[in-house]
């Protein structure tokens, strides 16, 4: 597994996953979390870049579901297996939070 989960978090540069709008309230439960490491290795982070005009390494950002979807694309069609499995692992947490939210917030480290 590339995501984590708060309760197997060994630090706090991490990327944090929040369903919804951020509000302003961090490391919970129903987040998912990335190493720096891990989005940068699989070169997640430069599809983010690409993909999001207000990507913010540092801060928040809201991805809607259009913008997940285009994001799913570039990286589908991109050669690199880690960043697919670190796709799939999203999307399964992406397809539960959007039936609940218009959004979720990609919380920088």
């Amino acid at each position: 597994m590339l995501i984590l989960k708060k309760n197997e978090l060994t630090g706090h540069d991490v990327f944090e996953f929040m369903q919804g709008q951020l509000n302003r309230t961090h490391w919970l439960e129903s987040s998912i979390y990335m190493t720096e490491e891990v989005i940068g290795e699989t070169g997640f982070v430069e599809v983010l870049t690409t993909t999001l005009v207000d990507f913010n390494y540092y801060g928040p950002t809201e991805v809607r579901k259009n913008d997940w979807e285009n994001i799913k694309q570039i990286v589908l069609s991109s050669d690199s297996i880690s960043m697919k499995q670190l796709l799939t692992e999203i999307d399964e947490w992406a397809i539960v939070c959007f039936k609940n939210y218009p959004c979720f917030t990609i919380c920088g480290v």
